[in-house]
């Protein structure tokens, strides 16, 4: 098991281009920036990460953050293994989801993944 010394924001420092994250020559996260999109992709997170509150509480955490984003003409989307589970931001067409978020700016694309995801975050 690794520790890992990163501030949480360190991400959003980068603008564009690619950031491969592995542990012992495994990849765990693959995260891509463009100017109005940022991907990231867990792949496997090989640490424990002290428990959250659980998904709704996220869900309503990350309200603002999404707000944020779309203001600014921005997309975070959140991939597990190279599937998109989560759009923040202008992209995010939430459908009925908004319903749960009580956000126009929130897109859970695959819930029974998003939950898994919520359990390394």
């Amino acid at each position: 098991m690794k520790t890992l010394n990163l501030p949480a924001n360190f991400l959003s420092y980068l603008q564009s281009g690619n950031l491969k994250i592995s542990c012992d020559d495994t990849p765990s996260i693959n995260f891509t920036a463009t100017d109005e999109l940022k991907i990231i992709d867990v792949i496997d997170i090989p640490i424990k990460i002290s428990k959250k509150p659980w998904l709704i509480k996220q869900l309503s955490e990350a309200k603002d953050l999404a707000k944020n984003l779309k203001k600014q003409n921005k997309t975070l989307e959140v991939r597990l293994q190279g599937e998109t589970v989560l759009k923040l931001g202008k992209k995010a067409n939430p459908k009925l989801v908004k319903i749960i978020t009580l956000s126009n700016d929130i897109e859970i694309s695959d819930l029974k993944k998003l939950k898994k995801l919520s359990e390394f975050i």
